[in-house]
């Protein structure tokens, strides 16, 4: 019995640090360094081509649960606050063809890059999905690992707030 307790508790521990919802609310990096990737488009883009905007980098895969969870929030969101000063750079980190066909299928509005492991590391990305809110000023303003359904009034807030500065 205190066998299958202890490894209830240790998958449970697994769970909640590999898909929980980890906060980290400010970085000790206040701007972030450029990037170009292509995106799904054949664009390239560069985070300073997002200057003066409110942007929310999103790391991900099409493979990973919590990161597909979170793809309608920040469709909602992006639809929401795009034309106030806001976008989202969606940065897949997964085969190209596995991201065209899952933005397809779910019609993402923003622009999806494909990631590498170069920029991955750069960002310190060690789960995902890994959030990145940066405001206008290109100050990083909350990162957040993982994803929860209940986050999303958290980060309407928080964009409403960055929009409003």
């Amino acid at each position: 019995m205190k066998k299958n307790v202890l490894m209830l508790l240790l998958i449970a521990g697994i769970v909640l640090v590999t898909c929980g919802s980890k906060e980290n609310s400010k970085s000790t990096d206040p701007v972030l360094a450029d990037f170009s990737l292509r995106s799904l488009d054949g664009n390239e883009i560069k985070l300073a081509d997002t200057e003066g905007q409110v942007v929310l980098i999103d790391f991900w895969a099409t493979w990973c649960p919590p990161c597909r969870n979170s793809i309608p929030t920040f469709i909602r969101l992006y639809n929401k606050y795009h034309e106030h000063g806001f976008t989202i750079l969606g940065i897949g980190l997964d085969d190209e063809q596995a991201l065209l066909k899952y933005r397809d299928e779910v019609g993402i509005p923003y622009p999806v890059l494909i990631g590498n492991n170069d920029v991955a590391k750069a960002y310190g990305v060690t789960g995902i999905p890994k959030t990145i809110f940066v405001d206008r000023k290109g100050r990083v303003r909350k990162t957040q690992v993982g994803f929860a359904p209940e986050l999303e009034a958290q980060f309407d807030a928080l964009i409403d707030s960055l929009i409003n500065e």
